[in-house]
């Protein structure tokens, strides 16, 4: 029982840990605070899963820094690579892409990822993991079942609303596919759907006499609706700025420019 408990708190404290190392790393990438990651609290489940699989399988290599750095690379690899093949294809989408590292493979991992993380697999091991065991081991059994249930909790309902927010948006893309062809219907082919723009657009033929103020409004209307409820969406797409549609990538374009662009 303790010890099932105390797995719990190890995949959540390193959860947490992960995400700081993405925000950091990936904020100083791009020049901005990123808030990374899946899930909209603040934690990577795959540093989680990735540190429970190298302190419970690794635990005989501590003493054998070689080893503990190959192996390291080679189970969090696997980790990425198959995490990376799940998301899409659960969710169609590529969330990560190595494309243009060289030693990649398919995209999911590359050569330079595995080296970090073989690193880390060591630090781990050899420093971090010794302090936050010693932390663990020094709380009472009562207090450890307290942090599971919670943790497990917003966990669960964190993770259900980002499935639903992901599900939500092949919806989304479906209505933009259709708002596409209502709008080629009234002659205006247009790559990016913008609000501002296609104000303008439909104003002009509004001047024009070729549609009505009624029509305009439905228009409009039927891309705040596109736009609605969001929020989530927008902030994985921040966290993700590389993030590709399988099978929609030039609606998917579209929608992330929609989303972004301030509603009027």
């Amino acid at each position: 029982m303790r010890l099932f408990l105390e797995i719990i708190l190890y995949f959540f404290i390193y959860s947490f840990l992960g995400w700081v190392s993405e925000c950091i790393y990936c904020s100083i990438g791009h020049k901005k605070i990123i808030n990374r990651g899946f899930l909209n609290g603040p934690i990577c489940p795959i540093y989680g899963f990735g540190a429970l699989i190298i302190i419970f399988f690794l635990k005989g290599y501590e003493n054998k820094i070689l080893k503990l750095f190959i192996y390291g690379i080679i189970v969090t690899s696997i980790l990425e690579y198959v995490t990376g093949y799940l998301l899409e294809t659960i969710f169609n989408t590529t969330w990560w892409d190595y494309s243009r590292k060289k030693f990649n493979i398919k995209g999911r991992i590359c050569l330079k990822n595995s080296l970090l993380f073989g690193t880390m697999s060591v630090i781990l091991m050899k420093i971090i993991h010794k302090c936050i065991s010693s932390f663990t081991l020094s709380m009472p059994t009562l207090f450890l079942i307290f942090l599971a249930i919670n943790n497990i909790l917003l966990f669960c309902i964190d993770l259900s609303f980002t499935i639903a927010s992901m599900n939500n948006l092949k919806y989304k893309l479906k209505s933009l596919e259709e708002l596409t062809i209502e709008l080629r219907h009234i002659n205006i082919n247009t790559e990016k759907i913008n609000e501002d723009n296609l104000k303008g657009l439909l104003e002009n033929l509004k001047n024009k006499g070729e549609i009505k103020t009624e029509k305009i409004e439905e228009i409009i209307g039927k891309l705040h609706i596109i736009k609605n409820k969001s929020i989530n969406q927008r902030r994985i797409i921040n966290a993700f700025p590389n993030m590709k549609h399988r099978y929609s990538q030039e609606r998917f374009i579209n929608f992330k420019q929609i989303i972004k662009s301030k509603r009027k």
